[in-house]
């Protein structure tokens, strides 16, 4: 092929040879720009991903934070917990509020906790739709609860907490199995 002489067409080579008539537009080589990855990308790419764990396609669940002209992504729900979390424990700790009787708190922040897993199950299961602020506030009650049953400091609270995260997540999961399957059959 190098005694082929090339023509640019809309940014793919050609090879023209008179001489040679299998030279054609079959032997054309595509000069498209080609992104090249490389492991550096891929670890900002990791490290963003685990800041948002959305695709880009889901960054309408995300708060964008910008930085220095990059705009970076924060789950809106996790991003909502956390607040709640922190703030919940710092103002608990300095405002030394007496969380007594405690089984009575521990129902209060699992009601706060449940606010999140209601909208996020009806989100995953209906065709309802939250915006971004909905989901940071529903997680900042679920932070908010979480922190009263740290303080609380009583393992069996904690247990139950889990248990109904665990079990809110695989009802979901489940429900998403199944709804997947009657879509596959009716196809």
């Amino acid at each position: 092929m190098s005694n082929y002489k090339w023509q640019s067409v809309d940014g793919v080579l050609i090879p023209l040879n008179e001489e040679d008539p299998r030279a054609s537009e079959a032997d054309a080589v595509d000069l498209k720009p080609v992104y090249v990855v490389t492991p550096r990308d891929e670890m900002k790419e990791m490290l963003l991903t685990l800041l948002s764990h959305h695709p880009p396609s889901q960054y309408g669940h995300c708060l964008r934070l910008s930085v220095f002209g990059r705009s970076i992504y924060f789950c809106g729900r996790c991003s909502g917990i956390y607040s709640g979390l922190g703030l919940g424990l710092i103002a608990l700790t300095l405002l030394r509020v007496q969380l007594q009787p405690a089984w009575l708190w521990f129902f209060v922040a699992l009601a706060m906790g449940l606010s999140t897993v209601v909208e996020w199950m009806t989100q995953r299961l209906t065709p309802r739709k939250t915006t971004v602020y909905q989901r940071f506030a529903t997680g900042l009650l679920s932070g908010l609860g979480l922190a009263i049953i740290m303080i609380l400091r009583d393992m069996v609270f904690m247990l139950v907490t889990l248990i109904v995260m665990m079990v809110s997540i695989g009802s979901v999961s489940l429900a998403e199995g199944r709804a997947g399957r009657r879509a596959e059959g009716n196809s």
